[in-house]
C-alpha cells in the first residue's frame, strides 16, 4: 500500500489537500476470528481489511485489481458524498459494471464529507464474506474542537462461518420460504475489529475518541462501557451537539463517534466494555450462540482483568432522533416531491422477496448511470430506467421527501447513497398520519436510519448532487432479496458535468465484459421508452449463487408478522 503523506497546517488552519493512494489486489486468504478457519476476501493477502485515512478535501485512488479468480467485485465507500463521481459509488450494475476476475478499475474521489465511514463490496451479498473495512475522514479544525488525547477505531459486526453464495441461494429458495418463513441466517459470531476481544488503553482524566463503526450484515449491537458514560459527538459523519448516554443501539451501517473520559480515579481496575447482539434482528436465539464480544479499557496491564458485562436487556440507550446537529441546520422546506415507499416482503414460486416500490429490485442489463448519461432528454422519464431498478427521477435543487411504512414486523436500516438527510418523524408500531406538527426544527441529520418492525420514518434531502444513487435497507441478506429503489437525480445536468474521461474508462471495462453502457435499460438507443427488452418484473434468478446448501433444522419463525401488518397497511405497492 502506497500512500502519500498528508501536509498538516498548525492547529486551526486548514489543511492543504493532498493525494492519498493505495494499490489493492482483491484475494482469497483463510482466517479464524472467532476460532474457525474459513475462506474470506482479504486485501493484499492479508484480513482485515486495511483502514483507509485521509483528510477531508484530499483526493483518494484506490487501483482494485480482482484476483478472486471465480467472483467479481465492486467497492462502496459507504458515506461519500461522490459529486461529481457517481462512477466511483461502487454498486455494481448501478454506478459501475462490475470489475471481472483478473481486472482492475481505479477508483478516484473527493474525501468528503468528514467523520468515521467504511469501505464494502456492494456485488452479490459478498462483504459478509469480508471484503470490507473501516475508513477515516479527517477533519483538524472539528477534531480539536473536541480536545481529546487519542483516537481509537471499534467496528462492530456480525460473522458467518459459511461462505455467502451458498447461503444467499439458500436465503432466497422456496425452502427458506418453507422452513423459516424466509427468515434470514443466523451469524455464527459477533466481532470487535474484525476479532474475538479489543483493549484500548487509556489514561485518568484523559479524553477518547472512540469511532463506533457497524459492519453487519444482519445484527445490531447495544454497546455499553462500565464505569464510563459516553459523549455522543457526531453521528454518520455528521457532527452534533454532545449528547450523553450509558448505552447506544447501532445498527448495520450506522456510525457513532462518542467521547469516554479517563476516570480521575480508576480505583486500580480495568474496565470492560462489550457489543452485544440485538437480539430482536434474529429469527430465533441458538442456545450455542455467544451474543457477547467483549473488550477492556485499560489502565494498568497489572491490573486485574474486569468481569464482563452481562445483561439480558439494556436501559439507557440513546435516540439518535433526539440529536442535534453542531451546525444547527433548520428543518428543509416544504417538499417539491414525496416518495412514499412500503418495505414488505412477499412469497413467489422462486421463494421471499422484498420491495420497496412496486417490484423487488432487480438490476438490469445496462448500469443505471449510463442510462441515464445516454439516453438525452429521455433520462428525465423513468420508464427508460426499467421498472424492477424502481427509479424515481429528482429535479435539480428539489426538497425530497421520503415517507417510509415498514409493512414487515422487522427492523430495517436504511440507507441513502450520496447524501445525508434529514430524520423529522419515526413512528414505532404504525404508519406516518401525516402530523408534521411533531417535526423538529432542527432536525438530526445521517445517512443510515432504522425504521421499527410495523413502523414508520420520515426523511428529507435536497437533491443537490446530480447522480444515480441507491436507497436501501442495509441488511446485506434484503438488498439480496430486492429491498431497494433508485434515484436518478438531476439527469441533465448530470449528462453536462460528468467527466467523459472517466465515462470512457468505465465503458471501456464494460465493454471488455460485454456489459452495454448505452440506450435504455435494455441497450435500446434508438426507442429509448421501448422497454420490452428490458428486464421485467419477477424475472428472478432462479439459481441465484450456486448450490444449495443443507439448510438448517426447522424452526418456529418469531420475527415476522408480515400477514399481519400487510392487512392493516393502509396502502400496497405505491
Amino acid at each position: 500500500m502506497l500512500r502519500t503523506s498528508f501536509l498538516l497546517a498548525s492547529l486551526g488552519v486548514v489543511c492543504r489537500a493532498a493525494t492519498v493512494n493505495y494499490n489493492w489486489d482483491i484475494t482469497w486468504v483463510n482466517a479464524a476470528p472467532d476460532g474457525y478457519s474459513r475462506p474470506v476476501i482479504g486485501i493484499n493477502g492479508a484480513w482485515p481489511g486495511p483502514k483507509i485515512e485521509a483528510n477531508v478535501g484530499d483526493t483518494i485512488n484506490v487501483r482494485v485489481t480482482n484476483r478472486l479468480g471465480n467472483e467479481t467485485t465492486g467497492i462502496h465507500w459507504h458515506g461519500m458524498y461522490q459529486t461529481g463521481s457517481g462512477t466511483m459509488d461502487g454498486p455494481v450494475r448501478v454506478g459501475q459494471c462490475p470489475i471481472f476476475p483478473g481486472d482492475n478499475f481505479v477508483y478516484t474521489f473527493t474525501a468528503n464529507p468528514a467523520g468515521s465511514f467504511w469501505y464494502h463490496s456492494h456485488d452479490s451479498g459478498q462483504y459478509p464474506d469480508g471484503l470490507r473495512g473501516p475508513m477515516v475522514i479527517h477533519d483538524p479544525v472539528a477534531e480539536a474542537r473536541l480536545n481529546f488525547t487519542k483516537e481509537y477505531t471499534m467496528t462492530v459486526s456480525d460473522w458467518y462461518h459459511q461462505q455467502m453464495p451458498a447461503q444467499v441461494h439458500y436465503y432466497l429458495s422456496p425452502q427458506n420460504t418453507i422452513d423459516h418463513d424466509g427468515a434470514e441466517p443466523i451469524p455464527d459470531a459477533t466481532l470487535i475489529n474484525d476479532k474475538m476481544t479489543e483493549t484500548f488503553q487509556i489514561q485518568p482524566g484523559k479524553r477518547y475518541l472512540i469511532r463506533i463503526i457497524s459492519m453487519s450484515a444482519l445484527a445490531a449491537h447495544y454497546v455499553k462501557f462500565d464505569g464510563h458514560q459516553m459523549q455522543v459527538v457526531a453521528v454518520d459523519g455528521v457532527q452534533v451537539h454532545s449528547a450523553p448516554t450509558d448505552t447506544i443501539l447501532i445498527s448495520a451501517a450506522q456510525r457513532y463517534d462518542v467521547i469516554i473520559t479517563g476516570l480521575a480515579d480508576p480505583q486500580k481496575k480495568n474496565y470492560a466494555f462489550v457489543a452485544s447482539f440485538d437480539p430482536d434482528m434474529f429469527d430465533y436465539v441458538p442456545t450455542t450462540l455467544n451474543m457477547n464480544n467483549d473488550g477492556i479499557l485499560q489502565y494498568d496491564p497489572t491490573f486485574a482483568k474486569p468481569a464482563p458485562i452481562r445483561q439480558d436487556t439494556f436501559t439507557g440507550v440513546l435516540d439518535d432522533i433526539t440529536l442535534v446537529p453542531y451546525d444547527n441546520q433548520a428543518i428543509f422546506g416544504t417538499p417539491d416531491q414525496t416518495i412514499t415507499l412500503n418495505a414488505q416482503f412477499k412469497d413467489y414460486a422462486v421463494g421471499s422477496r422484498a420491495q420497496l416500490g412496486s417490484t423487488p429490485y432487480i438490476g438490469q442489463k445496462v448500469p443505471t448511470i449510463f442510462t441515464a448519461m445516454t439516453t438525452g432528454s429521455d433520462a428525465e422519464n423513468p420508464i427508460v430506467y426499467g421498472e424492477t431498478v424502481n427509479p424515481y427521477v429528482l429535479k435539480q435543487g428539489q426538497v425530497i421527501q421520503i415517507v417510509l411504512n415498514n409493512i414487515d414486523g422487522g427492523g430495517h436500516p436504511f440507507h441513502l447513497h450520496g447524501h445525508n438527510f434529514q430524520v423529522l418523524s419515526r413512528t414505532t408500531t404504525q404508519p406516518w398520519d401525516g402530523n408534521t406538527a411533531v417535526f423538529p426544527q432542527k432536525p438530526m441529520r445521517r445517512d443510515t436510519v432504522k425504521v421499527p418492525g410495523g413502523g414508520s420514518i420520515v426523511l428529507r434531502f435536497v437533491a443537490n448532487n446530480p447522480g444515480v444513487f441507491l436507497f436501501h435497507c442495509h441488511i446485506e441478506w434484503h438488498v439480496e432479496s430486492g429491498l431497494s429503489v433508485t434515484f436518478i437525480e438531476a439527469p441533465l445536468q448530470l449528462q453536462k458535468i460528468f467527466p467523459q474521461g472517466v465515462l470512457g474508462l468505465q465503458r471501456g471495462m464494460c465493454k471488455k465484459n460485454k456489459v452495454p453502457t448505452d440506450g435504455n435499460c435494455a441497450g435500446n438507443t434508438k426507442t429509448p421508452l421501448d422497454t420490452s427488452q428490458c428486464v421485467q418484473p419477477l424475472a428472478f434468478d432462479p439459481n441465484p449463487w450456486g448450490a444449495l446448501i443443507n439448510p438448517p433444522s426447522a424452526r418456529r419463525s418469531k420475527r415476522r408478522a408480515r400477514d399481519a401488518l400487510r392487512a392493516r397497511s393502509p396502502i400496497e405497492g405505491s
